[in-house]
């Protein structure tokens, strides 16, 4: 009985070695990063990209990533998602305005001369009212339950739950607003 005992922690160790050693050589650019293979990857869809390698000279290096970063993309990609493009679309827009219109200005002043000559930085002020703007022109066009779905889903992650017709109302509703003009 102890045998197996023993024989059991050393497939552990033995593991946590092998682990750590493709850690190291992954974070030395040796070995390829083949991103998530859990359980939680499985059960959601998986993109490859090629990524550009920092001072690889050209090279590319194949990454995984969960496509599905937010609710609302869980959401578009759900098999029986009702949920077109141009909807898809217009809640992107909103959340990304919704993000940018709570972040908090800077409280410390950066000498950067890059961001200086750069100029159209997105933590600037300017565009965290604009952002603001948007949203609450967005607001202004959507009914009460509307306006709580899609700030539940598309600003705050929120599950859709039983809000999928409200949430596709008021996305076409955006969509009209942001596309159409």
């Amino acid at each position: 009985m102890a045998t197996i005992e023993i024989d059991r922690v050393a497939q552990i160790l033995k593991s946590d070695r092998r682990y750590n050693r493709l850690s190291r050589e992954i974070a030395a650019g040796t070995a390829p990063d083949p991103g998530a293979d859990g359980p939680a990857s499985l059960s959601r869809r998986i993109v490859q990209d090629a990524i550009a390698i920092a001072g690889g000279g050209g090279k590319t290096q194949p990454v995984r990533r969960v496509a599905d970063e937010c609710a609302l993309d869980r959401f578009y990609h759900r098999p029986n998602g009702t949920l077109t493009p141009t909807q898809y679309a217009a809640g992107l827009r909103f959340r990304y305005a919704w993000l940018r219109s709570a972040r908090r200005a800077r409280v410390t002043q950066t000498y950067d001369t890059q961001e200086i000559e750069r100029g159209g930085d997105l933590s600037g002020q300017e565009n965290t009212c604009y952002a603001r703007e948007l949203v609450s022109e967005a607001l202004e066009v959507l009914s009460a339950a509307q306006r709580r779905a899609i700030v539940a889903v598309c600003g705050e992650d929120e599950r859709v739950g039983m809000r999928g017709k409200t949430i596709c109302y008021g996305l076409e509703k955006l969509a009209d607003l942001w596309f159409k003009k």
